[in-house]
C-alpha cells in the first residue's frame, strides 16, 4: 500500500515541479526582454496616456462575450439555456480554469450545468476546443504578411486554417464525430437527432472572432497609452496564437507563462521588446482582474433555489 501511494505521488510532484518550471521561465524571458530594453516600468507606466484605460473595457467585453458564446454552443448541443444563467454558469465556472489541467474547469461546469444534461456539458467542451482552435488560427493568419515568419510555417498555419473550417461545411457530420467516443464509452443517448447547424456555427464563430477583435483592441490601447502605436490586425494574430499555445498547455493554470512567452516573442516581430513584455503583462494582469470581478457577479446571479436546482 506504502509503495502504491509513493508512486502515485511521485508524478503529481513532477507535474507540479513542471508547471512551477515553464512558468517560472515563461516570466523570467519576460522580465528579461524588459530588462534588455533598459526601460523604466514604473515610470513608464504612471505617464501612459489615459487611453490605456480603453483595454479594460476591452477585456471585460472579451470576458462577457464568453458566456453567449457558450449559449450558442450548448444551443447546437441541443439545449436551450437562459442568457441569466449562461452568464452565471460560465463566470463562476470560469475561474476554475486557474487550477492546473482542465479537469476541475471541466468537472466544475458539468456539476453546476448538470440540470441541462452532463452529457451536453461534456460535448459543449469538445465544441468549444474545436471552435477556439479554428478562429485563433484564424486570427492567426494576420502574421502571414510578417517577414520573420518561415514560409514553411506560413503553409502550416494556412493549411490547418483551412482545414478548420470543415464544422462549417458539414456541422452534423462533425457533430457526429464528436458524439462518436462518448457513445463508445457508453455514457448516455448519442443516437439522437444532431442539432448543431451550420447557422450556430457559423454566428459561434463570427462571436469568436469578435472576441479576438477585442482583445487586439485592448492590446492596441495598452500601446497607445504607452506612446507606442503598432497594427491592430498584428496585434489580434500576435495574441490568437499565443492564447492557443497557453490553452493548448493544459498543466499550465489558464496557460500561465506560455501564452506570456509566445505573445511576446510574436510581438517582438513588429515592436520592441520591452514594450511587448509590459504588454504581455498588463493583459494578463487585466485579465484576471476582470474574470475574479466576474466570478463574484456570476455568484450573486445565482439564487439559492437555482443553484439546488442545478
Amino acid at each position: 500500500m506504502g509503495s502504491q501511494t509513493q508512486s502515485t505521488k511521485v508524478p503529481t510532484i513532477v507535474g507540479k515541479a513542471l508547471t512551477v518550471v515553464v512558468v517560472f521561465l515563461s516570466f523570467w524571458f519576460v522580465w528579461q526582454q524588459i530588462q534588455a530594453s533598459e526601460i523604466d516600468v514604473m515610470d513608464t507606466l504612471f505617464n501612459s496616456e489615459p487611453i490605456i484605460f480603453l483595454s479594460v473595457l476591452c477585456i471585460f467585453g472579451v470576458v462577457a462575450l464568453s458566456p453567449i458564446i457558450w449559449k450558442f454552443l450548448m444551443l447546437g448541443c441541443g439545449t436551450d439555456v437562459s442568457y441569466r444563467m449562461c452568464f452565471a454558469i460560465w463566470w463562476t465556472t470560469n475561474i476554475a480554469k486557474y487550477v492546473p489541467g482542465k479537469v476541475s474547469l471541466i468537472a466544475g461546469r458539468v456539476y453546476v450545468a448538470r440540470r441541462y444534461g452532463k452529457g451536453v456539458v461534456l460535448e459543449s467542451f469538445v465544441w468549444e476546443l474545436i471552435i477556439s482552435i479554428s478562429s485563433a488560427v484564424l486570427a492567426g493568419l494576420f502574421l502571414v504578411d510578417l517577414e520573420g515568419i518561415s514560409f514553411a510555417a506560413k503553409g502550416v498555419l494556412i493549411s490547418i486554417a483551412i482545414a478548420s473550417l470543415f464544422p462549417v461545411i458539414s456541422p452534423k457530420l462533425t457533430q457526429r464525430v464528436v458524439r462518436k467516443p462518448f457513445a463508445l464509452l457508453g455514457r448516455g443517448e448519442w443516437n439522437k437527432e444532431t442539432s448543431m447547424t451550420r447557422r450556430i456555427y457559423s454566428i459561434t464563430l463570427i462571436l469568436m472572432m469578435i472576441s479576438w477583435l477585442l482583445w487586439g483592441l485592448a492590446h492596441k490601447f495598452i500601446l497607445l497609452g504607452l506612446g507606442v502605436d503598432a497594427s491592430l490586425l498584428h496585434l489580434i494574430g500576435a495574441f490568437s496564437l499565443a492564447w492557443l499555445i497557453g490553452f493548448s498547455a493544459f498543466f499550465l493554470p489558464a496557460g500561465l507563462g506560455a501564452r506570456e512567452g509566445v505573445f511576446t516573442v510574436n510581438l517582438t516581430l513588429f515592436i520592441a521588446s520591452g514594450v511587448a513584455g509590459i504588454l504581455v503583462i498588463l493583459s494578463r494582469l487585466i485579465n484576471i482582474v476582470a474574470e475574479v470581478i466576474t466570478f463574484g457577479i456570476g455568484t450573486l446571479m445565482f439564487s439559492k433555489e437555482e443553484f439546488e436546482q442545478e
